[in-house]
């Protein structure tokens, strides 16, 4: 016996409406409890939320892999510094922190930016590493700890002139998209609505495109 799949008599399920009471006002920020600006840690201890941007997040998972990767060849390390010691006797005042992050600077800015990460995080890490990786590449905005630690300071020096304290997931957000203006930003973040004058946004937006890494 053939079953009609015909959907003329099936009786549809109608979609509930929304009471608009119970819609949320985007101009209130509604998160879960993984925001709260006081967070119990692992410890037991109190400590202020921390949010990062994408660029701060590509700094700090870059640094914690090629921290890891250091431990692994601690020897590697040795003699990579020994023959430098050798050949470079004029440069002893430069540390390797600052050499690793000149060139990760210079690195940032080629083609060659996707084959570091595989190499950086190792070719037995995992698909998700690999992609999240290259996502922090293609959209952080800030590729250098110099810049980051200014786009962090301007934002910081902002926070103190609004009208209202913002979340640290807001300014996370500043940090993270690109707007061209005082209405988009707003657009995507509404909750600024009522904590700060389009005009101070505006001049936080122009000073954040400075630093901006094309």
């Amino acid at each position: 016996m053939n079953v009609s799949t015909s959907a003329l008599g099936v009786r549809r399920r109608k979609v509930a409406t929304q009471n608009i009471d119970d819609e949320e006002n985007s101009a209130q920020l509604k998160l879960g409890p993984e925001f709260q600006l006081n967070q119990i840690t692992n410890t037991g201890e109190e400590q202020q939320l921390i949010a990062l941007n994408l660029s701060e997040a590509r700094l700090l998972i870059r640094a914690a892999l090629k921290e890891r990767k250091k431990n692994k060849n601690p020897n590697k390390k040795s003699n990579k510094q020994n023959q430098s010691n050798t050949n470079n006797n004029n440069n002893n005042n430069i540390s390797d922190s600052d050499e690793e992050d000149e060139d990760d600077d210079t690195l940032n800015n080629t083609r060659e930016d996707e084959l570091s990460n595989i190499e950086l995080a190792g070719p037995n890490s995992n698909e998700i590493m690999h992609k999240t990786l290259n996502f922090l590449t293609n959209f952080s905005r800030f590729k250098n700890r110099s810049s980051c630690e200014t786009v962090e300071k301007l934002i910081n020096d902002f926070n103190e002139h609004c009208n209202e304290y913002l979340h640290p997931f807001e300014m996370a957000q500043l940090g993270t998209l690109e707007c061209e203006d005082a209405e988009e930003a707003k657009s995507l973040i509404p909750t600024l609505t009522n904590k700060v004058s389009d005009v101070q946004l505006q001049s936080l937006l122009t000073e954040l495109r400075k630093y901006q890494t094309l």
